[in-house]
């Protein structure tokens, strides 16, 4: 059986993460506004915590949605092969929300595209795109996703752009075409994977973005300070 997730070509992948850090920057800043509104007292950690369980259960839908569509005999295999495009989009754009959000409640203000573009390319495709940025930033006193608009050179940030845009399909499409083919299981058990395999990618994107950003900022209103990546 063809492997789903060759339907969404390279080309689309990278558009679509190119689309989703180019125009969230106001959903994501929203997002914030919004729990600091419902709740006035939290401190930034907490308003992390509330984002990072919010982004759990959409992508976690997003995963049981498409395994689902396995429940009906006959159709299900061949509507969750359809869908596959749809879901790659739904958790890309999910994930650059969440990631966007999280550079605003830790006061990382990415107002140039390629640095957006950076932080979600690496924090889907995991350790490598944050070794890679480690790398590009070249300083060890501080997370990766803070030194991004502090003098990380451009052209620098480019660079890793384009390595990380050929390592999107052969990475992340590899891992989420697997999960793909486990939520072609029929009468609805793919749903139940589809979420599962979903909640282990966004577990695993939560992580990275802890790792990018490090430690939040005690409290709201203060400069972004430059603290070292959690301990891994």
């Amino acid at each position: 059986m063809r492997n789903p997730i060759s339907f969404v070509p390279q080309r689309t992948l990278t558009a679509l993460v190119h689309r989703a850090a180019d125009i969230n920057v106001p959903v994501a800043r929203a997002a914030v506004a919004r729990l600091r509104t419902q709740h006035p007292g939290d401190t930034p950690g907490q308003v992390l915590d509330a984002l990072s369980r919010r982004y759990l259960g959409v992508v976690t839908g997003i995963g049981a949605a498409a395994g689902g569509t396995a429940a009906v005999p006959g159709v299900g295999t061949v509507a969750s092969i359809a869908v596959t495009g749809a879901e790659v989009a739904a958790f890309v754009e999910a994930t650059a929300v969440y990631t966007l959000a999280a550079a605003e409640v830790h006061g990382v203000q990415l107002e140039d595209v390629e640095q957006r573009r950076a932080l979600v390319f690496a924090v889907l495709l995991g350790e490598s795109g944050a070794v890679l940025m480690e790398k590009t930033a070249a300083r060890s006193d501080a997370a990766w996703g803070q030194l991004l608009p502090r003098g990380v050179p451009r052209v620098a940030v480019e660079q890793a752009n384009k390595v990380m845009n050929r390592w999107l399909l052969r990475r992340f499409g590899a891992r989420q075409g697997a999960a793909a083919l486990g939520r072609l299981a029929p009468f609805g058990i793919g749903a139940a994977i589809g979420g599962a395999a979903n909640v282990a990618l966004g577990r695993g994107v939560v992580a990275q973005v802890r790792r990018a950003f490090g430690n939040p900022p005690e409290q709201f209103g203060r400069p972004a300070e430059l603290t070292a990546g959690p301990a891994r």
